[in-house]
């Protein structure tokens, strides 16, 4: 068989897949403009939450004989550190666009990160919160009954509830800014459909920005396979955001045959293995992770 033979060879077996891999990232691409286009046509997150609404026919409630399988214990399908796990690396430039006072608030982090300092509220104890919550790592579960969808993130024992028995968020007169705010939703098939309000001014991850009290999200979410749920986010920020950022956030079931994987109580300063540490120069770090006394 000659040289060519074996290249020809080769490329009729390379071909098939190398066109599989290109047609779906071209499917995430083109999905992806598309979902930053609908973000881009309201000006709130209220606006896209009743748009949404509307075209799910306001929502359609659950029922226990109806329920979408969203059991088991869930980890972040990609993304490490970065909020949008499509993004560029950390230590690059995400890809949301800032306002000018938050844009610079990014590039003193990055700075500092370069000159090897991390700071994260976490290491004093100070709880993540949402928009994120979404990027958190460690485990996850989603508790789906007909009228309350509740996700539990391990990491603080982060829990957010979303309510969808038809009420709407607290009045104005009661809002005040909480970690995780006040999450409504409603159903369109298997599809949640959320809106989160009522935040706390955080960092999306460590160089990844900031956001404000402000802030506010709204997602789709939806299991795609046997193994992988997927969430639609937009965030609104108008004093940080100079227009809505998008991402694709997903998470992947875990095997667990034996039951042996399950979510325990994650606390900031608990154990050596769970504490996570303000470093001599500013930074943060977790304590080197053993199970010894």
């Amino acid at each position: 068989m000659t040289k060519l033979h074996r290249l020809i060879i080769l490329l009729a077996t390379l071909l098939p897949i190398l066109l599989v891999n290109v047609s779906a990232d071209d499917a995430g691409m083109a999905e992806r403009k598309k979902m930053i286009a609908l973000g881009l046509q309201y000006g709130s997150a209220e606006a896209l939450y009743e748009a949404l609404v509307k075209k799910a026919g306001g929502g359609q409630p659950l029922a226990w004989n109806n329920m979408p399988d969203w059991e088991g214990v869930y980890g972040r399908t990609k993304g490490g550190l970065r909020f949008d796990p499509d993004g560029p690396n950390v230590g690059e430039l995400p890809t949301a666009k800032f306002t000018p006072e938050y844009h610079a608030r990014l590039l003193q982090t990055m700075e500092d990160r370069k000159n090897g300092i991390e700071y994260d509220p976490l290491s004093q104890c100070i709880p993540p919160g949402y928009p994120r919550w979404l990027d958190l790592p460690f485990l996850r579960e989603f508790i789906v009954t007909p009228k309350q969808t509740t996700m539990f993130a391990e990491a603080f024992n982060s829990v957010r509830r979303i309510y969808t028995d038809g009420r709407g968020h607290l009045h104005e007169d009661y809002h005040f800014p909480t970690e995780n705010g006040d999450s409504i939703g409603v159903w369109d098939g298997h599809r949640l459909i959320t809106h989160t309000n009522m935040l706390m001014a955080h960092m999306y991850e460590r160089s990844q920005g900031f956001y404000s009290e402000e802030v506010e999200g709204v997602e789709i979410w939806e299991k795609v396979d046997e193994r992988t749920m997927i969430a639609h986010v937009w965030i609104y920020d108008p004093p940080a955001l100079a227009e809505p950022w998008y991402t694709r956030q997903s998470y992947t079931r875990l095997t667990n045959d034996d039951k042996a994987i399950r979510i325990t109580h994650w606390a900031c300063k608990g154990n050596d293995n769970n504490d996570v540490i303000e470093t001599e120069i500013g930074g943060s770090s977790h304590r080197d992770f053993t199970f010894d006394d």
